[in-house]
């Protein structure tokens, strides 16, 4: 017909198989950033929903766990944290390692526990897991906020090397992001592994110096805490929060290595078990 416009091009998205995915696709998740924000608030509401005290629960955790610290290791055991108030000290230690715990359990049952979505819906299952760490890095801000409470019923300010907190929130991510990937990977055919998290959280803040400072272990000792990835992860929150605490920056180069190897198994481990994940769940 005559002086019609043209009809406008319906935008079509084509989905196949590509013979080799890349671990990483960033462009992809990129455009996908929106269900991310969306997950991750949805998780949010969903925690909190019905609650009387809300999002105050994100700082609970970790405030009572330094009081139940200070109780054991301080009065009772007698550890000290060098000039510095002990529940101070001990509450630095727990902000970034409940972050870490938190967002390791999250990984973890992230696929299971969105199986109706991702067996019907196409997106980058890695969606999953990174909102479920999206939504805990907010239950850090809130903990954060009864940080600078502490820090000012002791009469003590922030410095600037509180900026490089999100570095060191970051690398204790990776970390959590890494070890979940392979724990989700899992957990989609033995579910036994959303049991097992919880166990391996508080094991392994034992055996980190979370509550106790590094100066108290054994020097003989020492070289079995420097295995550990998550020890200079913990001593540079320490640093960035509080004030006269060491940081030995020979010790982040490693913890920055095992982060990314954790990252690159779990990147493997979770690729295997996307393209299996609708008939196993």
């Amino acid at each position: 017909m005559a002086g019609a416009p043209p009809s406008a091009e319906v935008p079509c998205t084509i989905i196949d198989a590509r013979a080799t995915a890349a671990l990483l696709d960033v462009r992809e998740l990129w455009r996908y950033r929106e269900l991310l924000f969306f997950l991750a608030w949805r998780d949010l509401r969903v925690r909190y929903r019905q609650t009387l005290l809300g999002a105050a629960w994100a700082l609970l955790e970790p405030l009572a766990g330094m009081l139940l610290f200070t109780l054991v290791f301080n009065h009772m055991a007698g550890i000290r944290a060098g000039e510095l108030p002990y529940p101070l000290y001990c509450y630095a230690g727990l902000l970034l390692w409940t972050f870490f715990g938190r967002a390791l359990r999250a990984t973890t049952v992230s696929l299971v526990a969105n199986a109706g979505l991702a067996t019907k819906v196409y997106f980058p299952r890695l969606i999953l897991p990174l909102a479920a760490q999206a939504a805990c890095v907010a239950d850090l801000l809130c903990a954060l906020a009864m940080f600078f409470v502490l820090l000012a019923w002791y009469g003590m300010g922030a410095s600037w090397r509180l900026a490089t907190l999100p570095v060191w929130t970051a690398l204790a991510g990776l970390h959590a992001l890494g070890v979940g990937l392979v724990l989700a990977a899992v957990n989609v055919r033995y579910r036994d592994v959303t049991q097992v998290v919880p166990l391996l959280t508080q094991v392994w803040m034992f055996a980190t110096p979370v509550v106790y400072p590094l100066s108290a272990i054994p020097p003989r000792w020492l070289w079995v805490y420097a295995l550990n990835p998550l020890t200079s992860v913990v001593q540079g929150a320490r640093w960035a929060l509080l004030p006269d605490q060491p940081l030995d920056l020979g010790e982040l180069l490693p913890s920055v290595a095992w982060g990314v190897f954790f990252l690159w198994i779990g990147l493997v481990c979770f690729r295997h078990v996307e393209r299996r994940f609708a008939d196993i769940v």
